[in-house]
């Protein structure tokens, strides 16, 4: 008996990123969902929770127009995606510049770092976002890389996950979040490994995903270069 090999359909993603968003709720509930947590957010962080949820529904929606054959309800969420995503971007340039301000020391120090986790997923997804409308015509690059902008997430995700079992660790939770992530990509480029166009997608991104993650890992954010971007970036006047 012969196996046919299948492509993978990517019109089925819209439960999985439904599975995700899900996590990212629970995962957020004790640091701002939470009724005490959510009253005493500021605003860069209500407007960035907001945006990215909205970000995450238009994704899960996507996929399910396309199996529902709904090709125009998807249009509508793609043009939508044209306003949503720069204000996706502008929230977390906000929030990064706000959590910096006030602050010294050892805090700051620690916040540096975590400006660089922030400032380079919004560069990773404004990447896969950008690709996304630039091959908008092909359904199979679109589709691919509008799926890349979602894998943003699975390391805010996780390492509230692991900081809400154990908020002192004695080792860097990326190292593990940022595996997930690569994992994730590395399954899809199994997965996909039969499909006839596009599969070339995973694997580039997983490259530039590889050299945002360095950077962190290797402890390049305790560089006098990095400090001073970040002195510069809390200097301006933003928020």
């Amino acid at each position: 008996m012969q196996i046919v090999a299948r492509p993978l359909d990517l019109a089925r993603s819209g439960p999985w990123l439904g599975a995700l968003l899900l996590t990212a709720l629970v995962a957020f509930w004790p640091t701002y969902l939470a009724p005490p947590s959510f009253r005493a957010s500021s605003g860069y962080i209500h407007l960035h929770a907001a945006t990215a949820t909205l970000w995450m529904l238009l994704l899960v929606s996507q996929p399910l127009a396309i199996r529902a054959r709904r090709v125009s309800w998807h249009r509508v969420a793609g043009k939508a995606s044209y306003a949503l995503a720069p204000m996706v971007l502008l929230s977390m340039a906000l929030l990064a510049h706000s959590h910096l301000q006030g602050i010294e020391g050892e805090r700051y120090a620690i916040q540096t770092y975590v400006l660089y986790l922030q400032l380079s997923l919004a560069v990773l997804f404004a990447t896969a976002y950008a690709l996304a409308i630039t091959t908008r015509r092909s359904v199979a690059l679109h589709a691919r890389f509008m799926i890349c902008t979602a894998l943003t997430l699975i390391d805010p995700v996780v390492v509230r996950l692991m900081l809400w079992a154990d908020p002192t660790p004695d080792w860097n939770y990326q190292w593990f979040t940022f595996g997930l992530t690569d994992l994730v990509f590395v399954g899809l480029i199994v997965l996909e490994r039969h499909s006839r166009v596009g599969r070339w997608v995973f694997p580039a991104m997983l490259v530039l995903f590889g050299a945002a993650q360095a950077p962190a890992l290797l402890a390049l954010t305790d560089t006098e270069s990095w400090q001073a971007f970040a002195r510069w970036y809390a200097a301006l006047p933003l928020t």
